[in-house]
Parts: C-alpha cells; structure tokens; sequence
C-alpha cells in the first residue's frame, strides 16, 4: 500500500476518534417512585433518539436528592416539584405534570383545620428539604406552631404517621390498599370554591399552587364526596450552564413526541412544549425560552409598521423643509432680482445721457444700489451665491458703460 493510502487510513481514524470523544453525554437523574421512574425512561428513550444515545439515567431516589445530584453536578437533568428551593445553578428546561397534594389522616380520628392536623401528631411528609417537607414547615410558621409540637417520621416510619402530606399522581389501587386505615382530608367544602376559601388563601400565599378537586368516588370509598386540595408542577429542570442549543433540540424533541408522554399517565394528558413559565419556581432556560418564542416575529417584522409611520413622517418632513428651503430661497432671489431691475433700467438710461453731470448721477445711482444690496445680504442672511455674483458683474458692466459715454460727452 502506499504511503498515501496510509496516511489517509490515519488521518481518517483520528477524525472517526475526535468525533467519539468529542460527543458529549448527559446524566439524568432516576428514581424508583412513579410516575417519575417512567417519565424518565421514556424522556431518555426519546432524547436519545435526537441526541445520539447521550442521555444516560443514574440512580437517585426521591424529588430532594435529585436536586442535591443536580446542585453537586453529578447529574445534568432531573424531575423536581416546583416548590423546591431556588438556586442559581438550576433552570427550568419544561413543565411536565401537576402533582396533586393528598392530605390522609387515620378514620379514627377527625380534623376540621391545618392547625388540628399538626399539633401533636406524628407527621409524614417526605424527606427533609423536599418541596413537601417545606410546605408543612411553612405551614407551621404560617400558624404560630413551634416544632415541639410536631413530630416528623421518615421514609421507613410511613405507617406510623398520623397525617400524611403527599405532591403526588393519582394513587393506585395497591396504594390505596396500603392506606385503607386512613381517609382523605379536604382543605375545605368544594362548595365554598370560587368563594374564598381555604385553598384559594394558599394559593395567593403560594402562587405556584392551584386548587385542585379529586372529584367523587374516583378513589371509591376515600372519596366519598369531593375533595378540595392543591396541585402544583412536576418540572424537568437542568443545569443552567447547558448549551441553549442542546436544551432547544430537548425541548423541541419532547414536544415533537408529546403523545408518547400523555400516554404515561391522565396527569400528563396536557403535557406539551407550549406552556406558560410566569409560575415557574426556577427561571427558564435560554434555550426553552428560544423554543417558545420560536415564532415571534423579528425586531424589524415586530415593529414594520412603526417604521412605516417614522418613515413617512420623516418623508413628509423632509418635503416640507426642502419646500420651505426652495421657498425661502425663491424669495431671497426675489429680494436680489429688485436691484437687478434697477440696475437694467439705469442701462436704459445710458444711451440718452447728454452730458457728464448726468453720467455722474448714474454712477452714483449704482454706487447706492451696490451699498443697499451688500447691506441687504447682511441684514437678510442672504447667500452671496452666483445670483449675487451676477448681480455685481452687471452693475459694474453698466458702471463701465456710463464712464466710457462720460469719456464720449467730454470729448465733444
């Protein structure tokens, strides 16, 4: 083979080797609950389809250590609720479902507000620094209630709770048959919905929250009536150092297969890459934000016709100085053309003059009409352009003229 064909193969096999390292890969974080865990396989199902197998899901458990994985840079996506603490390192890429808040407290016991629910009760609601566990704290200072009259329990004491807090999709049946020691609480009667009441006070106090009603018998017994409660967004979020063109082509590719998505649960039936980020905890990335604004006009197709008025105006203004200008011109010749007819009738004269005195009296005439001329062009502000030039070109041709037939006269 030769040296060429050599060099080729080389050259070849390093630009096949640059490509392959050069692909960038991302980490999404994964979860074992639901439906988190299926949203994510099937979000990297697709973005691996767009982004070449680059997406890669690692292990996490829970909404509050996916944003720890997320803050320590070991994943570069994640699902957290849209009550979770800010930070600059994080950004919304889309909004994916509603979490609904259930409140279940034990069927022997009854709760008619919050404050009853938490005094002196052994309380579930997730892992400390979840968007959950914040809420019932805020709850607490929001009531005056001191933590020693609240009792927290973890993940392994669930079932030892008295009230459990929970942002979650609907409950299964097998769920449903974990908890049938407990009922569900109403934040308030539905009929008093649209009528301030208690959920719609939580809401003006968290505007990420929604009212939300599970309506009757969609748990069967545990919703015997409607229940009043809140919802609040499950979102995808990422680092805020990602690429705005790499986040463009996720959020585009998400949109694009949006149906894949509504199919994993009812709760995503109206997921899609058109959404309003005005409640968003986290500030939108640059790139979801270019997606959505995708159609918007440009700055000159935006304000086209502005600048079809200040155009206009500007036209309509340029004709009326340039009309002004030809007028205020015409009218400063119209000044000088005076003196030139004077002179011209002087030239008249000129042929009838009969002796010197006479010739002197016209020189001096000229002389005059020279001082009233230049004194006007001062006063006036009148250009001392070619109409004036010609203006004193004439009188001195006719001043000539009279002094060579004063020469005449004399000489008779």
């Amino acid at each position: 083979m030769k040296l060429s064909n050599y060099l080729k193969l080389f050259m070849a096999g390093m630009l096949f080797f640059q490509c392959s390292t050069d692909q960038k890969t991302y980490r999404i974080a994964g979860t074992v609950e639901e439906p988190q865990h299926e949203i994510i396989r099937t979000i990297t199902d697709i973005l691996n389809q767009s982004l070449r197998d680059s997406i890669h899901i690692k292990s996490s458990i829970g909404m509050a250590a996916s944003l720890d994985s997320l803050e320590a840079g070991l994943v570069d996506f994640a699902i957290v609720d849209n009550l979770s603490d800010l930070t600059d390192n994080v950004r919304t890429i889309i909004p994916l479902y509603p979490q609904i808040l259930h409140v279940l407290h034990r069927r022997s016991e009854s709760y008619e507000t919050i404050e009853s629910l938490l005094v002196n009760n052994k309380i579930y609601a997730g892992a400390k620094g979840s968007g959950t566990y914040r809420f019932v704290r805020s709850l607490m200072r929001q009531y005056g209630l001191s933590a020693r009259r609240v009792t927290f329990v973890s993940d392994l004491e669930l079932f030892e709770a008295d009230v459990i807090f929970s942002f979650t999709d609907l409950l299964s049946n097998d769920e449903l048959r974990d908890l049938s020691d407990y009922e569900l609480f109403s934040f308030d009667d539905v009929e008093n919905y649209g009528k301030g009441s208690l959920v719609e006070g939580l809401c003006t106090i968290y505007p990420q929250f929604e009212p939300y009603i599970l309506a009757k018998d969609v748990y069967g017994d545990y919703t015997k009536k409607p229940i009043l409660t809140l919802r609040v967004g499950a979102v995808l979020v990422g680092n805020a150092q990602l690429p705005k063109e790499v986040v463009y082509d996720i959020v585009q590719a998400l949109d694009e297969n949006k149906q894949r998505i509504n199919n994993i649960n009812p709760l995503l039936y109206d997921f899609s890459g058109v959404f309003d980020p005005a409640n968003l905890n986290y500030k939108l990335h640059e790139g979801s934000r270019n997606y959505l604004n995708r159609y918007e006009p440009s700055f000159l197709e935006k304000y086209a016709e502005v600048f079809s008025v200040i155009i206009s105006i500007f036209v309509a203004l340029a004709s009326a100085f340039f009309t002004i200008t030809s007028w205020q011109r015409t009218k400063k010749k119209n000044k000088i053309d005076v003196y030139y007819q004077k002179i011209v009738r002087i030239r008249a004269e000129v042929e009838h003059l009969t002796d010197p005195p006479s010739a002197n009296k016209l020189i001096k005439a000229i002389k005059n009409i020279q001082e009233e001329t230049i004194e006007l062009v001062v006063r006036e502000k009148l250009l001392a352009d070619e109409t004036f030039s010609i203006f004193l070109n004439l009188s001195k041709l006719v001043t000539e003229e009279i002094k060579e037939k004063k020469s005449t006269l004399l000489k008779v």
